[in-house]
């Protein structure tokens, strides 16, 4: 079911006027075009689709179209470096910056760490990665616009961490895109055997911008990952995400995923325990303000025994912002002794904000421990109450349990310059607290 079936055809129609725009290898060509007729056939999601009932893409794709290239009849053109103007927190190893889905070389660090290699979208080396990300979008039936970013990729990143290798200093990707511009980012990880590695991806897109970015991450037998999503995007950007990410038996992934910013956010987290043993810790935090939208869906498939996840996740809306969380646990059949928990909370500061949830569990294996739980509140004004007593303002004490309530996820980011990091963009971003609403 397509939204707006003439804005999914006329994105289709600027893909292929602009395939001979785009630089890449020729083995790539026919993955494209395998792509594009992937989108073609699927078109934008639209309501009428359960896990898009709450978003709607039709703006999304009428400044997706607009911003197409190929639409003007332009060439591709070379992208100013406003993202190599994004803060890089200290400690930092390896910096690859792009620009509207183009690496800048110029403003990154790209040498990396001993036994981490990379490969750009047109090395004949990574060909193998790239393959097999590309050709997963079709494994799948509600990817549309994993295809469509497959269909417009010019470039991107793919890491290899060899086996045994711990990577020194988190590697830090930064996706920019400059006012009225459009990315197609895609970057690949594969963890081997027994390695460990830290990558963070911060979404950054200034002023009316659009993005729609693709991460797959293969995590190798006894590996360990952490994984941190960051989208801090100007509040007239538009991003949409997926991240899919496979644990083979004994790996272990801790996953973080933070929405600050943009106009409207769609992030897919998609994790596969494919191996005995493999688990998952999932933490998310979301800050929905103005007329923000962020909408937030995951999904963990546990396919081997004795797999584990335990998810978390926390949203905060104010004004008019809207927040979405569509959690889902899905056991299957053969996979027994998992054991899953997923909790979901939310804090609403004002009458006219709204968070949606759904945590969701489905079960088709013996011998499983699974929970799940949601709750939706307001400020205590007991809390308020007793702060008062301390001699703290009245807003001074709303921000403290704000910043409380945002903590419990924040605190758990591994990297101490990121916490002060994500710390501050919240801080600037929250409200004039005179009006915060608290629980009747």
């Amino acid at each position: 079911m397509s939204a707006r079936p003439d804005l999914a055809s006329g994105l289709a129609a600027a893909a292929a006027a602009g395939a001979a725009l785009r630089p890449g290898p020729e083995w790539l060509q026919p993955l494209r075009a395998a792509a594009l007729r992937r989108f073609q056939q699927a078109g934008i999601p639209s309501l009428r689709l359960e896990d898009w009932r709450y978003t709607d893409l039709r703006e999304y794709a009428e400044r997706s179209l607009r911003l197409s290239p190929a639409q003007s009849g332009s060439a591709l053109p070379s992208p100013p470096p406003t993202a190599g103007d994004q803060p890089v927190p200290a400690g930092m190893g390896m910096v690859a910056v792009f620009d509207a889905g183009t690496l800048l070389p110029a403003v990154s660090r790209l040498t990396p760490p001993d036994g981490v290699t990379l490969h750009r979208l047109d090395g004949a080396q990574g060909r193998l990665a790239w393959e097999a990300s590309l050709e997963g979008d079709s494994r799948e039936n509600d990817n549309a616009l994993a295809s469509l970013n497959a269909a417009m990729l010019s470039d991107g990143l793919a890491i290899e961490v060899a086996a045994g290798v711990t990577a020194t200093g988190p590697l830090f990707i930064i996706h920019g895109s400059g006012p009225e511009r459009m990315a197609h980012n895609r970057l690949v990880l594969r963890l081997r055997p027994g390695s460990s590695c830290t990558l963070i991806e911060q979404q950054a897109g200034t002023g009316a911008s659009a993005a729609n970015s693709v991460t797959d991450i293969i995590c190798e037998r006894d590996s360990r990952l952490t994984y941190i999503r960051l989208q801090d995007g100007a509040d007239a950007a538009f991003h949409v995400a997926m991240q899919r990410i496979s644990l083979q038996a004994g790996a272990e992934a801790s996953l973080f995923g933070i929405d600050l910013g943009g106009q409207l956010t769609r992030n897919d987290l998609r994790v596969s325990l494919d191996g005995p043993g493999a688990s998952t810790d999932i933490h998310g935090l979301f800050f929905a303000d103005g007329r923000r939208h962020v909408d937030n869906q995951t999904r963990v498939d546990h396919r081997a025994v004795r797999t584990r996840c335990s998810e978390h996740f926390r949203g905060i809306a104010d004004g008019a912002g809207r927040g979405i969380f569509n959690g889902k646990i899905l056991v299957h059949r053969g996979a027994d002794k998992a054991d899953a928990v997923l909790r979901n909370e939310n804090l609403l500061l004002s009458r006219q904000a709204e968070i949606d949830t759904k945590p969701e569990l489905e079960i088709y294996a013996d011998d499983v421990k699974c929970a799940h739980g949601a709750t939706t509140g307001r400020l205590d004004p007991a809390s308020i109450f007793y702060l008062r007593s301390r001699g703290i303002g009245a807003d001074e004490a709303r921000r403290m349990l704000i910043a409380a309530f945002a903590r419990e996820i924040i605190g758990q980011l591994p990297v101490d310059s990121l916490v002060d990091h994500v710390v501050g963009l919240l801080g600037s971003r929250l409200p004039d607290l005179a009006d915060v609403g608290t629980a009747p």
